[in-house]
């Protein structure tokens, strides 16, 4: 019997396949090798070993380096390729895009698990993009993960972002079919990596900026703003004449800038405001030079006094604005305008990263000052308004000139925050932040604090927020007010200490009868009862007791038990505008005279039956306290001296004033209700019979 065999050429059609492979690749390179590559790299073509960025803070793109084995070629061109297309096609951020790229080398392609994906000799065939499983990038995270206890999502990102291209014929054949663990689940890359943390126990708190405290804010603006606005002109008028010298050296950039520092010009500059920088920074000039006729400036003093100048400035625009650090960097000159219908006002105008929108800020005369300033304080011409202070017009490693938006820009978010930091090195204070280890504040965490103080004083924060700060959406303001754990616990911290402070108050006023009102009254009956009760267990301990012993004892349980009170919720203990504290219970359900007017209201406008009402627990309202009245209302010597104040007054000037008119009553009523307790607690400090007062 006869079999038929068929061979197949295994060779033959694996070699086919890898030819058609390399002739779709030589037609993609072909296709770009020739493309404008303007928009994204200064004086470079696509196929150029080397990229230099217009916008971004990667000064170079070495190809060599992130794929040093040629075999990689098949995916360094589908990179390179998509580099161009997702940043000047699609519109996506340079940053992003290499920052991508970069993750996606490093942290997914040099792996073991991702094996010979795109990898291959000339025309031997590679696999492709779409025949990456699911479950090999899980691998990889979780490898990573395991190793180093982290992993970014900005590799896989950029993996998500090359799918984008699946539309583009010429490269479509290459990303076709991918398939991701994280749209298997229909969740975020976030999301995807937050489980994959969970399950190996790496789980990371969200990190959140801290903001400053009150006082260091104050040492911020009590340096800046003399800076800013005292010395403005003469700073500007200082920097205006410095870059004329400057021009007026007929050299390269650095050099013109080098000669311009150490010549008799400018030495005769500075002098000329010897009196502002005394005030602002001791002027050190160099011990000789070889001419002899002059002493030179020291020219990192000179260094100094543009950083310090950059470093108040841009402060108070943070303080004014809350703009990220990545769009302070990328502010511009006249940036600041009046307005034209409001005197005292204007515009600063901000392009936000981020969201992808123009913010039109208004903004007061200092940070209209620290603008104008900015634009002078400079070595060089640029288009930004903070510049570095680089004394050069080419970069420094490849020697290629610098193009017009790239002359004087700071590249990172670090450069900008050690400038912040020049303002309080210079003066030896704090810019320490609420946080535990005490970290240096960042542009950022002025957004933090700034968010603070509009919640403090503005019921529309969120609103306010969205719109200063230029989010997308409401949540964005929720983490700078409410969610963020620092503030939490800074919060937790400060409320504790003033109930802390308030029951020490407190408990030293009943010890020594320094309360008055009903339930001051309550309180020295609980406190004498308390103080038998002392005198009692030493007597049953056979142990002596003096006199200082037992008030002190005595006031270390009053404060004990008034502190737990406060804390397990049983009292408010709310220091009230009428200067006493709101001594009521809070399982109290019947209404305090301070709400009973706006609860009657509530209830007729509701429709609920009082009988129902009454069930319920109703809060005090400080804003409408009516003092002594309310039976729950303290008074002490400490915290209740305003109301001895109003007493004096109404007792010196009621008998100077028309009998008739309105304050007469308003005295008389006053005097009669107060006369009383202010007397119990206030009586040694008046003479005898000032508070028996006759209506």
């Amino acid at each position: 019997m006869l079999t038929k065999v068929e061979v197949l050429q295994h060779q033959e059609s694996a070699y086919d396949l890898g030819k058609k492979q390399w002739d779709l690749l030589d037609a993609l390179e072909s296709r770009y090798e020739s493309t404008d590559m303007s928009k994204l790299i200064h004086d470079g073509k696509f196929l150029d070993d080397i990229w230099h960025p217009i916008d971004s803070v990667y000064e170079a793109i070495d190809f060599n380096k992130l794929f040093p084995n040629k075999n990689h070629f098949p995916l360094e061109l589908f990179c390179r390729v998509a580099c161009y297309e997702l940043i000047v096609v699609h519109g996506y951020s340079s940053g992003t895009i290499f920052a991508g790229q970069a993750a996606f080398v490093n942290q997914i392609i040099n792996t073991t698990a991702w094996g010979k994906i795109m990898y291959a000799e000339r025309n031997q065939p590679f696999s492709l993009l779409s025949t990456l499983e699911p479950e090999t990038l899980t691998n990889i995270a979780q490898a990573r993960l395991a190793r180093n206890g982290a992993i970014s999502e900005t590799g896989f990102s950029f993996l998500a972002q090359c799918l984008r291209l699946k539309d583009l014929e010429i490269i479509s054949v290459f990303v076709t079919g991918m398939i991701f663990p994280w749209s298997e689940q229909e969740i975020t890359i976030r999301n995807w990596l937050y489980q994959l943390e969970e399950v190996a126990g790496v789980i990371k708190v969200k990190g959140f900026y801290a903001p400053l405290p009150f006082e260091h804010v104050s040492n911020i603006v009590q340096h800046a703003l003399p800076i800013v606005e005292k010395h403005n002109d003469a700073l500007i008028s200082f920097f205006n004449d410095l870059k004329t010298i400057i021009d007026s050296f007929d050299n390269v950039k650095k050099l013109a800038v080098d000669n311009a520092k150490r010549s008799k010009k400018c030495a005769v500059l500075v002098d000329k405001h010897q009196d502002m920088f005394a005030l602002i920074l001791p002027i050190k000039y160099r011990p000789f030079n070889k001419n002899g006729n002059y002493t030179p400036i020291q020219a990192q003093w000179l260094s100094d006094i543009l950083q310090l100048v950059k470093s108040a400035c841009s402060w108070i625009i943070l303080l004014s604005t809350g703009l990220r650090n990545v769009d302070m960097r990328e502010l511009r000159i006249n940036c600041c305008r009046p307005s034209k219908r409001f005197n005292g006002m204007w515009w600063l105008v901000a392009d936000v990263k981020k969201t992808k929108n123009r913010l039109i800020i208004p903004v007061s005369e200092p940070t209209y000052k620290a603008v104008k300033l900015l634009e002078s304080a400079r070595f060089h011409d640029s288009i930004f308004l903070i510049t570095n202070n680089l004394n050069t017009e080419s970069n420094g490693r490849s020697g290629r000139a610098l193009t017009y938006d790239e002359i004087g820009k700071i590249r990172t978010g670090v450069t900008l925050n050690s400038l912040l930091k020049k303002l309080a090195d210079t003066y030896d204070f704090s810019i320490a932040t609420i946080a535990d280890d005490d970290a240096d504040a960042t542009s950022h965490c002025i957004r933090a604090t700034l968010a603070g103080y509009i919640a403090e004083n503005s019921h529309a924060a969120i609103l306010i927020l969205k719109r200063l700060f230029g989010h997308s959406n409401a949540l964005m303001p929720n983490e700078y007010l409410y969610r963020n754990p620092l503030v939490i616990k800074r919060r937790d911290e400060l409320q504790l200490k003033i109930t802390e402070d308030l029951a020490e108050d407190m408990a030293h006023a009943v010890t020594h009868g320094e309360v008055s009102g009903r339930n001051g009254e309550r309180l020295l009956k609980g406190a004498a009862h308390m103080k038998a009760e002392i005198e009692q267990e030493f007597q049953l301990k056979n142990q002596s007791l003096t006199e200082m012993q037992l008030f002190q004892t005595l006031e270390e349980r009053l404060k004990q038990t008034l502190l737990d009170d406060m804390r397990n919720g049983e009292t408010y203990a709310l220091l009230t505008p009428m200067a006493v504290i709101c001594n009521r219970a809070c399982n109290n359900t019947s209404d305090s005279p301070c709400a009973a007017q706006s609860n009657n209201h509530e209830r007729i406008s509701s429709g609920v039956k009082k009988a129902i009402t009454d069930a319920l627990s109703t809060l005090p309202n400080p804003a409408q306290c009516v003092g002594v009245s309310c039976p729950d209302a303290l008074l002490g010597k400490k915290w209740s001296r305003r109301l001895l104040e109003d007493f004096d007054f109404y007792y010196k000037y009621r008998n100077v004033i028309d009998p008739k008119s309105t304050i007469e009553e308003d005295a008389k009523i006053f005097i009669s209700m107060y006369a009383a307790p202010l007397m119990a607690i206030y009586g040694d400090e008046r003479a005898e019979g000032y508070f028996h007062v006759v209506s």
